[in-house]
């Protein structure tokens, strides 16, 4: 058989990309009858037939390895955006497509009702802090004031006892009963609010609403949102001085203590008409010893318990008024993260719950995730490089780096997840679109090299065990399998690390149905 030619390691650089391949160098190939030389690498082998079997040898030379890979662009996954409040939708201020930043405004809910809620749960924290701050200055002076006048009423009627049967003028007691009829109307009378200033008040809180109803169906003024507050504010203050208007003056205290002293001159009258008395002295000194005792109980300090109780009712409250804050800031959603909005399913005037995704935004990076067999472990790490290309920019060179292996095989193809995180600064790739990726898996100098096409990957004896990749070695014209371990490729050629010696003939284009031992004849 004649020998001829020598693989060699040679590299050219094409659009910018360093290749090396191995060119025919340090191996002998045999000589076929046509008298032509098979180069191992300079053409691809045709397909192996019964009647065209080439050979060649396992040789060294330098090799570049890529892992190729066919794969679809992802997202990093996507964010739902889901409102916290049930409020019908005012305005959706971008599109499908838009570009958004973090905090950018997405959507605007009605923020009527919220508002309403926002000075409700403020009205109810001023009332606790008010109480609160009753509590620290002390009792209040009308209380004592009622206290001091039972307390009054209760001496006055142990002296009239006391004085009863000495006591001759008849129309002093008269115009005692006559004094103290009057103050009762009086105190019935101030328990009734004023109608006339309570139709005032009415009318103008019908005119603040009626200002606030105008400029909210004006479209031009809806967006003024300084007119609109002033005109909230205006209805506030004229509800509240509806509320004091439809507040009497009276108290219900004050005409009870009217109503007693109406009692205590009628039974004074009484006891000075018939110059006896009726009531025993001992329950008139007891009923002064209770006022006696209420007067002190008014004018007390708050205990430390009355005071802690008013201080948690003061921060429940306030905890109230700020969740209404939130609230009404829930009712304009914002963009969580940099991306695109995919997906809108929602409309202006639609009414929206928690709970329901209204909008979806996926990150503008995007990452390819690929399955990568067992045996090809050992070249990959984090932080390599890949070579891309998609269909739809034939042109255009994309990068990618490898972010992250998997720590476990998927049991059912023995292979590994590996994630490439695209490179796209001008925006141009699409998740869906199919890549084309080659994994730079390093270079290896002085390598065992045999042709990809004389590879073989098979079936193990042990039906539990992975396939295995072999080649058909030759020997006085006869094949043998050999079962070979594989190191880097670059496509077209692929390194041997194990299971081959150096110079050894071997089938380039081996069929699957060789028989072990048998005879084959090289054309």
């Amino acid at each position: 058989m004649a020998l001829a030619g020598w693989f060699r390691a040679r590299a050219f650089v094409v659009e910018g990309t360093t290749v090396v391949m191995a060119l025919l160098a340090t191996a002998c190939l045999p000589s076929f009858p046509s008298g032509n030389p098979v180069s191992v690498v300079d053409a691809p082998p045709a397909r192996a037939s019964a009647s065209a079997v080439r050979i060649g040898k396992a040789v060294r030379g330098d090799l570049t390895g890529i892992l190729n890979f066919t794969a679809q662009l992802r997202t990093k996954g996507e964010v739902a955006i889901v409102p916290r409040v049930t409020a019908r939708v005012d305005r959706v201020l971008v599109d499908t497509g838009s570009r958004v930043r973090i905090g950018d405004n997405l959507v605007e809910l009605d923020r009527t009702e919220l508002e309403t809620r926002v000075l409700e749960a403020q009205a109810a924290q001023s009332g606790a802090e008010a109480r609160l701050a009753e509590l620290k200055a002390g009792p209040k002076p009308e209380v004592v004031a009622q206290a001091q006048a039972n307390q009054r009423a209760a001496q006055a009627r142990v002296n009239t006892l006391q004085s009863a049967r000495t006591a001759a003028d008849s129309g002093a007691a008269d115009q005692r009963v006559d004094e103290a009829r009057a103050s009762f109307d009086r105190a019935q009378a101030a328990l009734q609010p004023d109608a006339q200033a309570v139709a005032q008040a009415d009318a103008a809180v019908n005119a603040a609403r009626t200002k606030l109803q105008q400029l909210q169906a004006d479209p031009t003024r809806a967006n003024d949102r300084a007119a609109l507050d002033q005109a909230r504010n205006d209805v506030t203050k004229a509800e509240a001085d509806l509320t004091r208007a439809r507040t009497p003056s009276g108290t219900q205290a004050a005409l009870e203590q009217a109503r007693r002293e109406l009692q205590d001159a009628e039974q004074t009258r009484l006891l000075v008409r018939l110059s006896t008395t009726a009531f025993d002295m001992d329950q008139a000194r007891a009923l002064l010893e209770v006022a006696n005792a209420e007067l002190k109980l008014t004018q007390a300090a708050a205990t430390p318990e009355e005071q802690r109780a008013a201080e948690t009712n003061v921060e429940q409250s306030f905890a109230l008024a700020e969740l209404a804050r939130v609230r009404l800031r829930d009712a304009t959603l914002t963009a969580p993260i940099n991306g695109i909005v995919a997906e809108i399913k929602t409309s202006v005037g639609t009414t929206v719950a928690p709970g329901t995704s209204i909008m979806t935004l996926i990150p503008p990076e995007l990452q390819v995730v690929v399955q990568a067999d067992e045996a090809l472990i050992p070249q990959l790490q984090i932080g390599q490089p890949a070579n891309m290309s998609v269909e739809s920019y034939p042109k255009d060179a994309f990068t990618g780096t490898i972010k992250g292996i998997a720590p476990v095989l998927d049991p059912r193809t023995r292979s590994v997840s590996v994630s490439i995180e695209v490179s796209d600064p001008q925006g141009k790739l699409r998740p869906g679109m199919f890549t084309q990726l080659g994994v730079q898996t390093g270079q290896r100098q002085a390598a065992l090299i045999v042709p990809k096409d004389s590879i073989l990957k098979v079936g193990a004896i042990d039906p539990n065990a992975p396939p295995v990749n072999v080649v058909y070695t030759v020997a006085e014209s006869r094949v043998h399998r050999q079962v070979v371990g594989l190191g880097v490729s670059d496509g077209k050629n692929v390194e041997v690390v194990s299971g081959l010696a150096e110079g050894v003939d071997l089938v380039l284009n081996p069929r699957p149905d060789f028989l072990e031992g048998e005879l084959i004849s090289a054309n």
